[in-house]
């Protein structure tokens, strides 16, 4: 019987130490620069959240997400413009790794070459 347990220690043992031999699974690499899937239901979704004008949501525009200078590096920025009650916004949406990281007044020129489509998906979430 005492072999029998011997046994039965070692082999137990000898399985918790294989366990912790193995080798660490790597981080997955984020591309902080991941195109951004989705992007018009995306920012539809967030925005119903900040905007408090109807008008903003039946005339408002958005472009192509591209790849722009934010401060010192390269990110996707979407233009989205809004022309409610005869006031002109343009606004950008800054992502980072495919996710919205920032909202924010576009900077002057930043938004210049957009090429702005009707933004249908914001136009159909407007407040009644």
């Amino acid at each position: 019987m005492k072999i029998r347990s011997a046994g039965l220690a070692m082999l137990l043992a000898s399985m918790s130490v294989a366990g912790c031999s193995s080798a660490p699974k790597p981080e997955p690499v984020i591309d902080p620069n991941a195109l951004p899937a989705n992007y018009r239901n995306q920012i539809a979704t967030f925005l119903v959240t900040m905007l408090t004008d109807r008008a903003d949501f039946r005339s408002s525009l958005i472009a192509p997400p591209v790849l722009k200078p934010v401060g010192d590096s390269q990110h996707y920025v979407v233009c989205v413009q809004f022309n409610g009650h005869n006031q002109h916004k343009d606004k950008a949406v800054i992502y980072l790794a495919g996710a919205i990281n920032q909202y924010v007044d576009a900077a002057p020129g930043q938004c210049a070459d957009a090429a702005y489509q009707p933004f249908t998906e914001l136009a159909g979430l407007a407040p009644s």
